[in-house]
């Protein structure tokens, strides 16, 4: 479908310059209102990310305490009934809650002993399986794998330079995660199967958490525009913006308090991977 008067309506957008434009919340509204059916679709399943944040935020945290996103597909009530009908009865699970949660939230309640970094893991494991073989949009596909493999490649090459085991830090099951896992020195078969190994390489040198955080995006910021350079008014042009505005919003607030937490949380990760077995 064209979206020719949307398209050229929308304020440009540049990476370095964080002026106010659409919010998120915003711009996915009037997607709503915007979109054809079968487009809504597939913009749904760019929201998935905050029912995985939900719905891991309240097993941690409890009704209570948890941090709720209403940019996600399912209600607090919603997430909450996801896992009482976990717990109580698997029948009452609704065909709108996505099938990769219903597997995450049963082994969440049966694995009660495996460590917190762990489910983060798990759970982006079972989302980007779950896209790439749900969705049919090509750059859906592509955005997808390209986000799990830098993950990928990074957690990788971080953990070798300290000698660390990492093969349970892993996401998803693509070529790139098995050579991951089972290669003693992957470099050369990397590089085969991925055409940006070098700069991925160049951002994990970068030692500034902040400073490698801003690399990482303006990869992902010039591969989405050279990726929609010949898509002027279709669908893909709009996830590539809303990809942009969410690269933007989330550098409004990265300061060096939150740069100490990306370390924080790397280190505890790469320490515990040690330890880990594997267990599901």
């Amino acid at each position: 479908m064209n979206y020719y008067a949307f398209i050229t309506g929308l304020p440009d957008l540049i990476f370095d310059e964080h002026k106010k434009v659409h919010t998120t919340r915003e711009f996915i509204d009037e997607l709503k209102k915007l979109l054809s059916w079968h487009d809504n679709r597939i913009v749904r399943n760019l929201y998935l990310k905050y029912d995985n944040e939900n719905l891991l935020s309240f097993l941690k945290l409890g009704e209570e305490n948890m941090n709720f996103n209403d940019l996600a597909n399912l209600s607090k009530d919603e997430v909450l009934d996801m896992v009482a009908c976990i717990k109580e009865d698997e029948n009452r699970w609704k065909r709108k809650y996505p099938k990769y949660l219903k597997a995450f939230i049963q082994d969440y309640v049966t694995y009660t002993e495996l460590p917190k970094f762990f489910w983060e893991d798990h759970l982006s494991t079972l989302y980007y399986n779950y896209l790439l073989n749900k969705t049919r949009n090509l750059f859906l596909k592509e955005w997808c794998e390209l986000n799990m493999n830098v993950r990928n490649v990074l957690t990788a090459l971080s953990a070798r330079r300290e000698g660390i085991g990492y093969d349970h830090l892993i996401v998803g099951d693509n070529d790139v995660a098995k050579l991951l896992r089972t290669a003693q020195n992957p470099t050369h078969e990397l590089m085969e199967f991925i055409d940006y190994y070098e700069s991925v390489r160049i951002i994990d040198e970068t030692s500034d958490l902040l400073e490698k955080e801003q690399k990482m995006d303006i990869f992902f910021w010039e591969w989405l525009e050279d990726r929609t350079f010949f898509n002027y008014f279709d669908i893909e042009k709009i996830m590539s913006y809303l990809f942009k505005l969410q690269i933007i919003e989330r550098w409004r607030f990265l300061d060096d308090e939150k740069g100490s937490e990306i370390f924080r949380n790397m280190v505890s990760k790469l320490k515990g991977s040690a330890k880990l077995r594997e267990k599901i």
